[in-house]
């Protein structure tokens, strides 16, 4: 989603938030009003105006319960919107776009969605480093970087689904995918190491009764992220003429064995 959509559809639900708040009191205040001035025959006096303000605040509690969802909702996506505005490669980015769409969330009616909480971000970019190893990892990097670069010439901002279809950009991707995916041979032990660096180093809750205050990375969760995660690289080991151009690329892969992995992650 490109900088100007995620604004104008977050001031989009501020505004809806906003009205539902507001609403939420008018109505309170209205049913209140009407129903009290119904039993007085139509009129309040200052003793009943009164009477009317006291038992209002006894349902502070059930106004309060709208203000607090509308708030956590404004905190989660202010998380999602520092998450975009923070300066990372290229590669993390597009590697993290594989499986974004798991991240706990809520749709436009409010119904939550999702099973990754984003504080595992900082364990995974960890998880891949010691997976790919520092100077690979620096290099797709660097490469992706560049091609990002030649992509948008100087545009901005970064349009992430014209990258993510680029050609030079979708081989760097599969040879990373095809990296890590040798590192799940022993798929049991690989499984519980991931499980243990993420929920290791989660980044701390970003507001009071936030829905993944109590989150932890779990092996079904993994399998979910892995199986996104490498998506490509399944559908090119399915595929017999993609297949053919990563293995120019990478003669000691073995097909068979790349796809055994992958069931195994599926």
């Amino acid at each position: 989603m490109s900088s100007s959509k995620s604004d104008d559809h977050v001031q989009k639900r501020r505004h809806e938030r906003s009205r539902t708040m507001a609403q939420a009191v008018v109505v309170a205040v209205t049913d209140h009003l009407t129903e009290e001035a119904t039993k007085h025959g139509g009129t309040l006096s200052l003793h009943h105006i009164e009477a009317l303000n006291q038992d209002l605040r006894a349902k502070a509690d059930q106004l309060a319960t709208v203000f607090e969802q509308a708030l956590n909702e404004a905190a989660r996506e202010q998380e999602e919107l520092h998450w975009h505005a923070i300066k990372r490669p290229a590669f993390d980015r597009l590697m993290v776009k594989r499986f974004e769409h798991l991240f706990v969330h809520r749709d436009d009616e409010g119904i939550p969605h999702g099973m990754i909480s984003r504080r595992m971000l900082p364990g995974f970019f960890l998880a891949l480093n010691m997976m790919l190893g520092p100077e690979a990892l620096e290099r797709y990097q660097r490469h992706s970087d560049r091609a990002v670069d030649r992509i948008m010439n100087g545009q901005m901002p970064v349009d992430w689904n014209r990258v993510n279809d680029d050609g030079d950009i979708h081989g760097i991707i599969l040879d990373a995918q095809l990296a890590i995916a040798m590192q799940f041979e022993d798929t049991q032990n690989r499984i519980d190491w991931f499980v243990h660096i993420a929920n290791s180093h989660l980044a701390p809750v970003t507001y009071d009764h936030a829905p993944d205050t109590q989150w932890e990375l779990t092996p079904r969760a993994l399998h979910a992220l892995l199986k996104a995660l490498l998506s490509d690289l399944k559908k090119t080991v399915e595929d017999d003429a993609a297949w053919r151009r990563l293995a120019d690329r990478h003669s000691h892969a073995d097909r068979t064995h790349i796809s055994l992995i992958l069931e195994r992650l599926d």
